[in-house]
């Protein structure tokens, strides 16, 4: 017979009839959070896969950017959501477009992969010092060929180009990562 539910948690209800039987009515609209959720496990499972095939090991450090159709923006979304997540799992790697990758970035592996029903491009990457935007290439060249780990704990470094010294500065024209550049510059609000 038809029976009334009364609403008991936000998720779901139940009743239970004279004879005892219960009966439970579960919503399992999914909402844009789990949405969000399942693109970045989908994502990560990317990523996942790229380092195997690029026989990274699981201590290797690597940059990850992503490209996904022009117009669209739910891995950005997904990502800057779960943020979190992706830090705790890839040693504090969080993948950002590919419009942000230093024009020198080393690509180990790439893909384009099917997530949430778009396609995207995802790029694994040899960790790069980032530059300010606007450097001469004389001194993109210059900073393409540093190693990161070697200028964590650098304040300045001095490059000469055409016999003029110019001083650089770690955190205004220079940073160790991607990310350490995104989070000073303020130019993705959830990095």
């Amino acid at each position: 017979g038809f029976k009334l539910f009364s609403r008991e948690g936000e998720h779901w209800e139940s009743t239970s009839t004279p004879e005892g039987d219960v009966v439970v009515a579960v919503d399992c609209t999914q909402d844009e959070a789990i949405l969000s959720a399942g693109r970045s496990r989908e994502l990560i499972n990317a990523i996942q896969q790229l380092r195997k095939a690029a026989g990274l090991d699981i201590s290797d450090k690597v940059e990850v950017f992503f490209d996904e159709s022009p117009g669209m923006n739910s891995m950005e979304t997904s990502v800057a959501s779960n943020a979190s997540v992706f830090e705790a799992k890839f040693q504090g790697a969080v993948p950002v477009p590919k419009k942000f990758a230093p024009s020198w970035s080393v690509v180990l592996r790439s893909d384009t992969v099917e997530i949430g029903g778009s396609a995207i491009e995802v790029s694994i990457c040899r960790p790069a010092v980032a530059g300010k935007d606007g450097l001469s290439s004389e001194v993109e060249y210059f900073l393409s060929t540093l190693e990161p780990a070697s200028v964590v704990d650098k304040t300045n470094l001095a490059v000469t180009v055409d016999g003029k010294e110019t001083t650089l500065t770690q955190g205004e024209d220079f940073w160790v990562n991607t990310i350490a550049k995104l989070r000073a510059t303020k130019a993705m609000a959830w990095v």
